[in-house]
């Protein structure tokens, strides 16, 4: 559990996987769900880029870099890969979602 990283969730506005977080460790804790993300810059930067495929991974990636944006407005590409690295995504457009992380941090400066 906790390999592919589509469950990830905000816990205190940092990233961790859902899946593997035991509930007790979220008591007294403000959690995140994609749901509580709407509307954010770098989801009209994923359409934009068409950087979602199938959508299993694209609610973690896209909690994630909202994290990564939060801490780090203006990320090179090579940041957001690296912050995008824990997720699993087998349908190739993990470059289109580091475009479209780097056009949301653009669009929003």
């Amino acid at each position: 559990m906790g390999l592919c990283g589509a469950c990830f969730v905000l816990l205190d506005g940092r990233p961790a996987p859902s899946c593997d977080l035991p509930l007790w460790s979220a008591a007294g804790k403000q959690v995140t769900t994609i749901e509580g993300l709407t509307p954010h810059p770098v989801q009209e930067a994923f359409l934009a880029e068409q950087a979602a495929q199938c959508g299993y991974c694209v609610s973690g990636i896209l909690v994630s870099a909202a994290a990564l944006l939060a801490s780090d407005p203006h990320p090179d590409a090579a940041t957001v890969a690296a912050a995008l690295d824990r997720h699993l995504c087998r349908c190739g457009a993990h470059q289109r979602m580091v475009r479209a992380v780097v056009r949301a941090a653009r669009d929003t400066a």
